[in-house]
């Protein structure tokens, strides 16, 4: 009877162990307690702001004097309420991390404010000068930013949009910590301009 008992047990153990090899997918960590919210920032000229606090997006009609609205999205390019383009004390700091979950901590400093710049609008791209926040806004090919456009993936029958999946800090207009990671930018016809985002708001930093 033992050496039955033993042969099961080893018989089980080696299905278990094949199993886990024969399926090297491991279940993601879900439990980063972050909201999610898409905004349709798909029209050149226009901003869509949005405020952490209330989790929805808000008119604003005075954005350089306005301290209800935290972030705002415009195609590829964001603005913070921070520097030229608000009087709040925002602004982005780039983590290391693609992962939100193991972001634990908002740094005490390194953020960036928003300055002015030049932007590319429209189809075909028109030079256009902006205030936004450099260090997550996408672009061209672009490596840091939240989002990469390149045509040549276009030319190939591809979308030309992606997402980088940068984890960023940002800083809300009151001062409080937002750590942000936009996982989607294109819509349910694959059309670009809708930066589908997960968040966690936190008051002092640690998330």
């Amino acid at each position: 009877m033992k050496k039955v008992f033993l042969s099961l047990v080893f018989g089980a153990l080696t299905l278990a162990s094949c199993s886990r090899d024969d399926n090297n997918e491991v279940t993601p960590n879900v439990t980063d307690n972050s909201k999610e919210a898409t905004v349709d920032a798909s029209a050149s000229g226009t901003w869509k702001y949005f405020s952490f606090e209330k989790g929805t997006e808000v008119t604003v009609t005075d954005p350089e004097n306005d301290l209800t609205w935290d972030i705002a999205f415009q195609r590829y390019y964001i603005k913070t309420n921070s520097g030229v383009s608000g009087k709040g004390n925002g602004g982005v700091f780039k983590t290391d991390s693609k992962d939100i979950s193991t972001v634990k901590q908002a740094p005490t400093s390194g953020y960036t404010a928003d300055k002015k710049g030049t932007a590319q609008l429209g189809y075909p791209p028109v030079d256009t000068e902006l205030s936004y926040n450099s260090i997550i806004s996408g672009g061209m090919k672009s490596v840091n930013g939240y989002v990469a456009y390149d045509p040549a993936l276009a030319a190939q029958g591809k979308s030309p949009y992606t997402v980088n999946k940068w984890v960023y800090v940002v800083k809300t207009a009151k001062g409080e910590y937002v750590k942000l990671q936009v996982v989607d930018y294109l819509d349910a016809k694959n059309k670009g301009g809708h930066p589908k985002f997960k968040y966690v708001l936190s008051s002092d930093g640690k998330f």
